[in-house]
């Protein structure tokens, strides 16, 4: 199974925001949600990347590792998103055109 681009997202907002219902907050989903994408996330990288206790979240190794990675993928697909952007644009403004 190939790692989907939300399921990153939820990774890094969980890990940026220090708490899933925070990230949830922040992604606009709920809570549940959250953590069922971090869970799908490890279970296809066969990896832990958080630890999870009723009081706080820590970084396994993994995923400090996977973090660092799922950043600039992230930032890839906002900067080609960016770009793209820019391509469709349309010209704003007074066109003049003189003849001699």
């Amino acid at each position: 199974m190939k790692t989907s681009l939300e399921e990153m997202l939820a990774f890094v907002t969980v890990v940026d925001s220090g708490s899933i219902s925070a990230a949830a907050e922040q992604l606009q989903q709920t809570a549940s949600g959250v953590s069922r994408a971090l869970s799908r996330l490890e279970e296809k990288l066969a990896v832990t990347l958080l630890r999870r206790t009723t009081r706080r979240l820590e970084l396994t190794e993994e995923g400090e590792v996977f973090l660092a990675r799922a950043r600039r993928i992230l930032d890839s697909v906002e900067e080609a998103e960016e770009q793209m952007a820019l391509r469709r644009q349309v010209p704003v403004g007074r066109l003049r055109v003189n003849t001699a």
